[in-house]
């Protein structure tokens, strides 16, 4: 004994100078040291186990071998933390220097590596497996000796290349393993795992695996509940505040709820209170936990803890609807994972689903994904059945009572009351069956009859459950259909996934959420326009049990998609099967059972069956144009032979023949006047122009378009067709046509009407399809034959300057071939010029004006026009004016010959849809020809105010879509379309907020109008209530986020007030300054500013929104001293003003400057420089123009022998804001209104930019922002 302690004795200077100079010793000594304290502690351990097994030690022999071994630790541990350490420098190095000094860092930190370290973790582990409690008297190992082995342990996991090592991991947890077990040191070992959790948060998860490894491996249970305890008992304000240490806390504890349940359970009641803390990231931890105990422990099978597992649901369920929406969307992740395992009752699932269910409208998006989620997950497990079609269910339950009352009918009355028939068709008298058959004396037939009973009350129940579930899943599937609209892409992707599902279920209702999906396929985001595809590929070509379907299925699906479609539907559908087409999930054998099916007419096909097959062709060709090309006889026979209906469907088809790409359309031949086609089409037109009861008009219509894409002379075949149309019209026989049309005489021609309705829209489709045709086909083959020939001019000249054999000769000849490419490239594009001014004269003398063959129809459409108490019947005049305005389309002459007519009937007109169908053709008409329709746009917006519900929708679409285009200016009427946002009707309110939405994309541009709204809607004259002022006034100033605009409008508001005449608009002008946000410059202004409203502070509701203000700056600003003077002024104005009436406004000034607390500094004076403009940036020249559209322009300043300021434009200055009157300003805004068009106006008065846009514009600012240059 006294050998081994005086043989460490001698050495341990040694190694203890080691480890006092560990950073100037050389790696060799290092390690040498090392690997002599690892070796002398594993013999150590081999002799400590010996003597321990064989001998009974003697004090002394105790104490030599404790002091031997206390010694050899302290070396094996110090030089652990010295090799760390060294290590922790050497990574850090490595991780902040590149190149060479990277490379040496490397070197100089290899000598410590994982093996080692494992090395080490062996030989402690090895030690104490031993009973070293036995060299310590009593028997009890030093609490120094546990701590400081301890500590290597921690020491190593701080070190994130150890954390990411499982083998050391392993060593390290198996080390605190037999410390925790053996040593005493579990609360040591909690204390520091909650510090370390702090402040590392890579140690979540080692540490949750060291909880497993003490449960699993040591049969430590307590330590895992004295860790969460201690977790637990921080306090609720410092997890709110340290969220960084939370976030590990509960890293921590989610994954030991995790592994870990039945221990986690007992502590269960030290997490509850959490639920309730202000840290939602714990309240998330919690849940979790609670999840996992839920599914993982109170569900198995035996477990006798109901009552635990509903607290348990009752708090889930309750967090469903928390404050904080992570936690919101947590609680309902949980329960989706817990339907999905089926550890819900199915008792409680009705209630959970209609909590849930109100989630779908939560503003959080994330919380309506994961409510979504959650609703496909219980329709996927749902307990009832796999095909829910409500119809077959209630006749189930309907056959399944009548054979229940059946069988009870069969019971003797004795029997009939054991059965307990006051509730027999629920599961209590099931239950009630079972307890009459126990206690009973009973037969064995009466027990087998009521045996059969009860089976038939439980079928009763499923059924009606079954029942109630689908119910239930009709509603939700209404409001997930609303969801398809949603501008967050999650909530489309999950209701998408969702209406697939029910649909795969048979749930009927989802059969409209399927149509609705189809005009996502136009949708800009890539992800759900191809969610929608697969969608459709899933049902109708690979259904979920992922076989594909044959051609004749797919075709059959096709065509059902298009039963009841709307037109908006049918070119969602086009575009979905051109997609499908791409794909190749429709195959051409599918292609060949559509043809076939239209051309053969196979027996029994159903006249809707042809129709939908030849719709899904015409959707086919517009892909693949040859598809009619091809079959064109056949399909001209096959297509007119049925009725009307699919006549139209034909020609539809027809119309794809022509191709759309240009480089297709020079090879494409048109048929000539003596086809086939040209004859069948126009007999088909003939012959149904008698028929009362036919859409002739619809077919008429695509039958021109057809004729227009595929002859070669179209108008020749027109002019015919419309000659015998009139005829038929007007026979050379047949008496006054006004007879005819007044429908209390007798007329000769009881067709009449039906004839001049027919006649007048097949000239008004004429007009229209003779304007596109001469506009691009006949524009596009012009400009290939010109290309074409300057193309063989250019080749003659390169052939005859080859010809030339001098060199001088062609070296002069390469410069006249150059100046000739030239001339050439310059005569190209005069050519193109020249082309489309020949059409353009076309279109204006020889179509509708003039000689044209349209021309001698336009007396006629004026008159029925002009006149309608000659033509009563309103068809009649909806499609004499619907022809008339598509005249206008084509010549811009007769459109300024006819525009007044045009508005007469707009305005007097008693025909809801004659107005829809005006305002409607002013939208092409004002794109068309904008300079003609110029000064009549206020006859547009005085629309807005339309008794017709209808017509103010229209009128609302018509103006969004001018405006967002730039084709009319938003200033002058734009607060009518503000007044839209109180209408009665929901849709128009909708379609306003629309509008505005996407008007604010715009820069400025809500910012821009919002003094002509103000100024319109805050005249007492307008009609407009204060409630709806201030209604419309929250809305439109959510779109003023900067802070610019704000103090902007801060200060034009202020200077309003000296404009106002009446309380209303103080009122109004106070309400609009207190929905401004508000920084130190705002206040400042408003305090520069008041002067100007000082008088109006008397009034109790103007000081109110005053103080408002206040209260909502002092959230922002930190400037105390600042709002105080403005608080203080604002009581000295209001006491003064309602004290003393007769106080004048220079008394009050001079008495509010000793009221200054603070005076804000005076702003710098803008004085007009000489010489050139400092440079500025695109964005602040950008907000110096808006500030300079608002602001009045000043006073100008004369001098003697000066010349005076050219007076500054009606358009440049803001009327909207600082002027004497409100009529005034609303006049001044209506006369500066004008359009902006890129087409030159004639007769225009020539003026000048002022400096500093002819600045902007030679530095090319205004093109680089993308905003338009204001014109002067």
């Amino acid at each position: 004994s006294s050998g081994i302690n005086a043989e460490y004795g001698e050495h341990f200077d040694t190694f203890f100078s080691v480890i006092l100079k560990f950073s100037s010793v050389d790696n060799s000594i290092k390690e040498e040291a090392w690997r002599i304290a690892v070796m002398g502690l594993q013999q150590h351990t081999e002799t400590l186990a010996r003597v321990f097994s064989s001998e009974r030690l003697d004090h002394q022999s105790k104490l030599a071998h404790l002091n031997a071994l206390q010694m050899e630790v302290y070396i094996m541990v110090e030089l652990f933390q010295c090799f760390e350490d060294e290590a922790k420098g050497a990574q850090q190095i490595i991780t902040t220097k590149k190149g060479k000094g990277k490379k040496k860092s490397e070197e100089a930190g290899s000598s410590w590596s994982g093996s080692e370290r494992q090395e080490g973790l062996h030989s402690l582990r090895q030690l104490l497996d031993l009973n070293l409690a036995v060299l310590w008297d009593p028997p009890v190992v030093h609490e120094t000796f546990v701590e400081q082995v301890a500590s290597c342990c921690y020491k190593l996991l701080e070190n994130q290349e150890v954390v990411k090592c499982k083998k050391t991991l392993e060593f390290i947890f198996h080390v605190l393993g037999v410390l925790i077990k053996r040593y005493s040191h579990c609360l040591g070992a909690c204390m520091k795992i909650v510090q370390l959790l702090q402040q590392h948060e890579a140690l979540s998860s080692p540490f949750a695996s060291l909880m497993l490894v003490c449960v699993r491996d040591y049969d430590v249970k307590t330590v895992v509940a004295q860790v969460i305890r201690e977790i637990t008992q921080i306090e609720p304000g410092e997890l709110a505040r340290d969220t960084n240490a939370t976030r590990n806390y509960c890293n921590f504890m989610s994954e030991v709820g995790a592994t870990c349940g039945p221990v986690v359970l007992t502590a269960i009641s030290s997490l509850l209170p959490h639920l309730d803390g202000d840290s939602y990231t714990m309240r998330n931890c919690v849940l979790s936990i609670m999840g996992d105990l839920i599914s993982g422990v109170l569900s198995e099978e035996g477990n006798e803890e109901k009552e635990t597992r509903e607290v348990l649901l009752d708090r889930l369920e309750l967090h469903i609807h928390d404050q904080n929406a992570f936690v919101r969307s947590k609680s309902i992740q949980i329960l989706t994972k817990l339907i999905g395992q089926r550890c819900v009752p199915i008792p409680r699932q009705r209630e959970l689903v209609e909590k849930i269910v109100s989630s779908i409208q939560d503003k959080s998006s994330n919380v309506r994904k994961n409510a979504l989620v959650f609703i496909n997950t219980y329709l996927g497990c749902n307990p009832y059945s796999d095909k829910l079609s409500m119809e077959s269910l209630k006749d189930k339950l309907k056959e399944e009572v009548e054979k229940l009352k059946g069988m009870k009918e069969e019971l003797s009355p004795h029997e009939q009351d054991s059965q307990s028939t006051q509730e027999s068709q629920d599961s209590e008298a099931a239950r009630e069956t079972d307890e009459a058959m126990e206690t009973d004396d009973t037969d064995p037939e009466t027990a087998k009859k009521m045996e059969a009973v009860q089976k038939q009350v439980l079928i009763v129940q499923y059924l009606r459950d079954c029942v109630t579930f689908t119910e239930q899943m009709h509603k939700v599937i209404i409001l997930v259909s609303q969801l398809l609209a949603s501008k967050s892409a999650s909530d489309v992707l999950e209701s998408v996934d969702f209406l697939v599902s029910a649909y795969e279920f048979g749930l009927k209702a989802a059969e409209l959420g399927v149509r609705k999906m189809l005009v996502l396929v136009f949708n800009p985001d890539q992800n759900v326009k191809e969610a929608v595809v697969n969608a459709y590929i899933r049902l109708y070509v690979k259904p979920i049990s992922g076989k594909k379907c044959g051609p004749e299925t797919v075709a059959k699906n096709l065509m059902n998609m298009t039963y009841g479609s709307t037109i908006g539907e049918i070119m969602s559908l086009r575009e979905l099967i051109k997609l499908l087409i791409e794909k190749e999930h429709v195959s051409p054998r599918a292609i060949k059972v559509l043809l076939d099916m239209v051309v053969d007419k196979p027996d029994g096909i159903q006249p809707h069956e042809l129709n939908a097959a030849t719709m899904v062709l015409s959707m086919v060709a517009s892909s693949d144009h040859t598809l009619v090309s091809q079959n064109l006889g056949l399909l001209v026979h096959a297509g007119f032979t049925g009725d009307v209906e699919l006549a139209k469907n034909t020609c539809i088809l027809l119309q794809q023949g022509a191709p759309a790409k240009k480089q297709d359309q020079q090879e494409f031949t048109r048929i000539e006047e003596t086809h086939r086609l040209v004859s069948t089409l126009t007999d088909k037109l003939l012959s149904e122009f008698d028929t009362p009861a036919v859409d002739w008009v619809g077919f008429a219509n695509e039958a021109v378009k057809a004729l227009f894409a595929l002859c070669e002379v179209p108008d020749n075949i027109m002019r015919e067709l419309l000659n015998k149309l009139l005829l038929k019209t007007f026979p050379p026989k047949q008496g006054d046509l006004l007879d005819n049309m007044d429908d209390a005489a007798p007329a000769p021609n009881p067709l009449a009407g039906l004839h001049m309705y027919r006649l007048l829209s097949m000239l008004g489709q004429t007009a229209l399809s003779t304007l596109v045709h001469l506009d691009t086909r006949v524009l596009d083959q012009l400009k290939h034959r010109s290309a074409v020939r300057a193309q063989i001019e250019e080749n003659k000249r390169e052939n005859k300057l080859k010809r030339k054999g001098s060199s001088l000769n062609k070296s002069l000849n390469e410069s006249g071939v150059d100046a000739a490419e030239e001339e050439l490239g310059l005569q190209g594009a005069t050519a193109d010029d020249a082309e489309a001014e020949h059409v353009r004269q076309v279109l204006e003398r020889e179509i509708v004006t003039g000689q044209g063959y349209l021309a001698r129809f336009v007396p006629l459409l004026k008159q029925i026009c002009s006149c309608p108490q000659l033509f009563p019947c309103h068809r009649i005049q909806n499609a004499a004016v619907l022809a008339l305005c598509k005249f206008m389309l084509v010549s811009s002459s007769l459109c300024e010959d006819c525009i007044q007519l045009l508005f007469t009937l707009l305005e007097k007109s008693t025909d809801e849809k004659t107005r829809c169908n005006i305002m409607i053709l002013l939208h092409d008409l004002i794109i068309r020809f904008p300079n003609l329709l110029v000064n009549w746009t206020n006859k547009i917006y005085a629309r807005l105010s339309d008794d017709a519900v209808k017509v103010r929708q229209t009128t609302i679409r018509v103006l969004t879509n001018l405006i967002l285009n730039d084709m009319i200016k938003v200033k002058g009427n734009i607060s009518e379309l503000a007044c839209c946002l109180e209408d009665e009707d929901p849709k128009i309110r909708s379609l306003t907020k629309l509008f505005f939405t996407e008007l604010s994309k715009k820069s400025n541009a809500i910012y821009n109008v919002m003094a002509d709204i103000i100024s319109h809607l805050s005249d007492p004259e307008t009609g407009r209530s204060q409630d709806q002022f201030q209604s419309i006034m929250k809305y439109l100033f959510e779109f003023i986020d900067k802070d610019k605009q704000a103090e902007s409008l801060v200060e034009k508001l202020c200077h309003r007030f000296r404009a106002t005449r009446s309380d209303r608009q103080w009122h109004d002008l106070s309400f609009c300054l207190s929905l401004l946000s508000y920084n130190e410059k705002s206040i400042k202004k408003l305090l520069d500013n008041i002067v100007c409203y000082h008088d109006k502070l008397a009034d109790e509701e103007v000081y109110s929104n005053f103080t408002a203000i206040v209260e909502k700056a002092r959230k922002n600003i930190k400037n105390d001293d600042l709002l105080n003077d403005f608080e203080t002024k604002l009581r000295f104005c209001h006491d003064k003003g309602g004290g003393d009436a007769t106080a004048g406004t220079d008394e009050i000034l001079s008495q509010m400057k000793d009221l200054i607390i603070k005076p804000p500094q005076p702003a710098a004076k803008q004085t007009r420089t000489r010489g050139r403009r400092k440079k500025v940036s695109s964005s602040e020249e950008e907000e110096e123009s808006e500030e300079a559209s608002l602001e009045p322009p000043p006073p100008p300043r004369t001098r003697p022998g000066k010349r005076k300021p050219a007076p500054v434009s009606s358009e440049e200055s803001d009327d909207g804001l600082e002027l004497p009157t409100i009529q005034h300003s609303t006049e001044s805004s209506a006369d500066s209104e004008d359009f902006e068009i890129t087409l030159p106006k004639k007769g225009g008065r020539n003026t000048k930019k002022p400096p500093t846009a002819q600045k902007a514009s030679r530095k090319g600012k205004s093109s680089a922002t993308g905003r338009r240059t204001r014109r002067s």
